[in-house]
């Protein structure tokens, strides 16, 4: 009896199997987005030693030393391609680059300029980038197709990644300056940082063609990034600060993306 049950499962198994590699399709899609930040990281830490050095600075210089970066929305653009197994289930890889730049909080620039110029310095600040960098994502989902016409799709999809945020030195937010009486130089700048990232949306899909037809979907993106701030300070040549881990502004970051773009089924 049990070998009869074992025999109907395979069985079963096979024949789903088959029906699903006879109906397999794979579908290559290009599309722009646009992503709108929804809540950035807001819990920091500062490390103790520098805490104790900035206690006696300006109140325009120890706001860095707080959670001030923000992101901006922005265009970008990617790909996926997926893998329908049967009607109303396959799997995706997709990947986004994201031009939305990382920038520091509004007015904190403006302020450092401000105290600098007062102090006479004017020429002392080098570098104020308020913002730069980009985000890339790559991800694997699950896609789940809802029952439709024949010319229209509408699906579910849910998945993990990982987020890249790239903001290192020289794509900002950074502050560097240098060269006053006190032969002085500092530079604070934040490292590039990656974050798994659970994803999850809906869109529908539409065909011109057997072949060919037009995606949209909204998705949104969960993850918990640490950004790294470092610190170099300067002064008489004697270095008070050599690269150190200065602040880390680290929580929730919640973002979303709306995208269009065209595909082509195999």
């Amino acid at each position: 009896m049990c070998k009869k049950i074992d025999s109907g499962i395979g069985i079963f198994i096979g024949i789903i199997l088959l029906n699903s590699l006879s109906f397999s399709q794979v579908e290559l899609t290009a599309f722009g987005l646009y992503n709108i930040n929804l809540f950035y990281p807001n819990q920091g830490d500062l490390n103790i030693k520098v805490e104790s050095e900035i206690s006696t600075w300006y109140s325009e210089w120890q706001a860095f030393f707080s959670t001030v970066l923000k992101q901006k929305s922005g265009p970008g653009f990617g790909g996926r391609i997926t893998f329908n197994i049967i009607p109303s289930t396959g799997f995706e890889a997709g990947f986004e680059y994201i031009m939305a730049k990382t920038s520091f909080a509004k007015g904190l620039v403006e302020d450092l300029e401000n105290r600098v110029e007062s102090l006479g310095y004017l020429d002392w600040l080098e570098t104020a980038n308020r913002s730069g960098g980009n985000v890339i994502r790559y991800y694997g989902n699950v896609i789940f197709n809802f029952t439709s016409s024949d010319s229209i799709t509408p699906y579910a999809t849910a998945g993990l990644g990982l987020t890249h945020f790239k903001f290192q030195k020289q794509v900002g937010p950074e502050i560097e300056g240098g060269g006053s009486d006190y032969d002085e130089s500092f530079h604070l700048h934040y490292l590039n940082s990656s974050a798994l990232t659970l994803n999850g949306g809906l869109g529908i899909k539409t065909l011109f063609s057997p072949n060919f037809g037009l995606r949209i979907d909204a998705r949104i993106f969960i993850c918990d990034p640490d950004f790294e701030q470092i610190l170099s300070l300067e002064i008489l040549g004697s270095p008070i600060f050599e690269d150190e881990d200065s602040f880390i502004q680290r929580g929730i970051h919640i973002d979303t993306n709306l995208n269009i773009g065209l595909f082509a089924r195999f």
